[in-house]
């Protein structure tokens, strides 16, 4: 399938609208939710290949051929994220919800498509959402938990990454976590990049919480009292790592 008709299809009948709307299922024909099956994971094995534009293109072809199938909307939804199309990210989304009002992952994909488009509240109430529907997956809390960090709520916040540590220890290890691209992260001010590290402290992760507090750096975050003297970062005062960060950025104990 070429781009024209790829384009095309972004723009078909089914993906017109404002919001989830229940839509009624009718028959597909065997062969072709098979071959749809086949194509969405074609395009998952692109999305982990950092194809994003290819993976798009298996999406839509197999949304053609089976347009009432629920996870291809999530996955073609992810994938428009990823290319920063929000606005055909948000029509997919919402025809996957509109598919199925219970489908969990689809409220979390619209929670990262919300916090693209810089609208907390909505991002919190999908989320929530997600955690309603299946309160047993660790990514959900995240999202939740870095949501409530960008409205200045950090016990909250607190509370939803210690709830996903629960349900999986290593959670937070190895970038399993935020792996979307949030247009909302990348424009963050430094104040908010510093206080992601104070409740990555508190969780006594100092990998990630240096990965934060160097993010806040490097956009002009300066308050060296401030980090001096913040507790959430006396339990590294005495690590190496933690140390030498430190004199890097010109900032002594």
């Amino acid at each position: 399938m070429n781009l024209k008709m790829a384009v095309m299809l972004a723009f078909l009948p089914f993906l017109i609208g404002c919001g989830p709307t229940t839509i009624k299922k009718l028959p597909v024909p065997r062969e072709r939710e098979v071959q749809a099956i086949r194509l969405v994971a074609e395009g998952d094995q692109l999305l982990h290949d950092g194809k994003e534009h290819l993976a798009m293109l298996k999406y839509l072809e197999a949304s053609e051929l089976n347009p009432y199938y629920e996870l291809t909307f999530n996955k073609l939804a992810i994938a428009y994220t990823r290319l920063q199309m929000y606005y055909q990210a948000r029509q997919s989304i919402n025809r996957a919800i509109g598919l199925r009002r219970d489908y969990a992952y689809a409220y979390n994909t619209k929670g990262i498509i919300d916090l693209a488009d810089r609208d907390l509240r909505s991002a919190e109430r999908s989320f929530s959402m997600a955690i309603q529907l299946e309160p047993g997956v660790p990514s959900f809390y995240i999202n939740h938990g870095y949501t409530l960090i960008q409205s200045g709520r950090l016990e909250e916040a607190m509370a939803a990454y210690q709830r996903a540590l629960e349900l999986d220890p290593g959670v937070l290890e190895g970038g399993r976590f935020l792996e979307l691209t949030y247009r909302a992260e990348e424009e963050m001010p430094p104040e908010k990049y510093y206080e992601m590290a104070r409740v990555f402290a508190e969780l006594g992760n100092l990998d990630l919480s240096l990965r934060y507090l160097g993010r806040a750096f490097s956009l002009g975050f300066s308050d060296e009292k401030r980090l001096r003297g913040d507790p959430a970062f006396r339990k590294f005062a005495e690590i190496d790592k933690f140390r030498r960060f430190l004199e890097i950025h010109g900032v002594s104990l």
